[in-house]
């Protein structure tokens, strides 16, 4: 095993170990507040500070969901395998406990029908050789009750393949969910009752790098869906047909990479890129970008790039009160490369 391969399974296991503490985490001091807003679904009032550091030993979340009702954030932990919630002064409550050995990376909140999706792997720790691997792999996504974390349902993903990784989750209209495998390269949809309906790949998500990563359901009826290697943003039309139609929204300059997805209320797109997953020697910068497009996303034009100053974002929260990018601190996780605020990770206002 090579050294960073040695101390990425040190961090897991101490992360891990960690994490079979339990309990409520400690929280860092809250920052000042912006001016309370009122809360347009239960009338209460909440606000969030521009930036939310947040200490939370071991949880390093990749994925972070907006819970209108608690006014709180929802995040998962790439080492622990749970979902916490996070509120605004900071402090961070287990909503889900661990339930497998797995990295819980992409979160959603569904709050129509008052639950949580959340994509789960052992991807890493199958990596690390921390799990049995004569056993098939673990991966896919849970169903989680939004009020108290239970668990209603985990649907496997990608079953067969050597070496999947589920990484991000969204649902439509219906109630049919949407996950990306980054590794098989492929968005596998699920329908209401917990069945595979579908399994959508097109040649152009295959990639020797890290493949289909962020996406989201578009009001418009549609899926964009991107795929971290080069950048590239995809139209997925029809997603229930028995025949989606996918194409590749033309972009006027493409990311480095596309790693998290979020879709503000006016329709335009965030797009968070990083350089966690680039192939050795590609220059890497992290980034939060807002795409808006005059044509159905078929093409789609840059109309916000912000370098940004906690390394390594991976997603972006929609909220009332600003659109959140968080930065988790997952490099070591993937690395072994120690974190420069170890047990903490922020969420920015953008």
């Amino acid at each position: 095993m090579d050294p960073s391969a040695q101390a990425s399974r040190r961090t897991l296991l101490r992360l891990a170990a960690a994490g079979a503490a339990g309990g409520t985490l400690a929280a860092a001091p809250a920052p000042a507040f912006a001016r309370p807003a009122r809360d347009g679904r239960t009338g209460d009032r909440c606000s969030l500070p521009h930036t939310l550091t947040v200490t939370a030993p071991g949880l390093y979340p990749e994925g972070v969901s907006w819970d209108r009702g608690r006014g709180a954030f929802i995040v998962g932990s790439s080492a622990q395998g749970t979902l916490s919630v996070v509120r605004a002064d900071g402090s961070v409550t287990t909503l889900t406990a661990p339930f497998a050995r797995v990295s819980v990376l992409g979160v959603h909140v569904d709050a129509p029908r008052g639950r949580v999706l959340a994509t789960y792997t052992d991807f890493f720790f199958r990596k690390l050789g921390m799990v049995d691997t004569s056993l098939p792999p673990v991966n896919g996504v849970g169903v989680f009750d939004l009020a108290t974390g239970a668990v209603q349902r985990l649907v496997p993903v990608s079953t067969g393949a050597a070496e999947p990784r589920t990484n991000d989750v969204t649902v439509d209209r219906h109630g049919d969910v949407y996950v990306t495998d980054t590794e098989v390269d492929t968005i596998t949809r699920i329908g209401r009752d917990g069945g595979v309906r579908q399994v959508i790949h097109d040649e152009r998500f295959t990639t020797d790098d890290t493949g289909p990563n962020g996406i989201v359901h578009h009001p418009g009826g549609f899926l964009l869906m991107g795929r971290y290697a080069g950048g590239r943003l995809f139209r997925v039309e029809h997603p229930r047909s028995a025949r989606p139609r996918v194409s590749e929204v033309r972009l006027d300059r493409a990311p480095v990479s596309i790693d998290g997805l979020a879709v503000r209320p006016d329709g335009s797109v965030i797009v968070v890129a990083n350089d966690l997953s680039l192939p050795g020697g590609l220059p890497g910068r992290d980034s939060v970008i807002v795409l808006r497009s005059t044509d159905g996303w078929r093409t789609a034009r840059t109309v916000r790039d912000d370098t940004w100053p906690f390394g390594d974002p991976t997603t972006a929260a929609v909220t009332p009160y600003g659109d959140y990018v968080i930065s988790g601190g997952i490099r070591e996780i993937l690395t072994g490369t120690p974190s420069p605020t170890p047990g903490r990770f922020q969420l920015r206002r953008r």
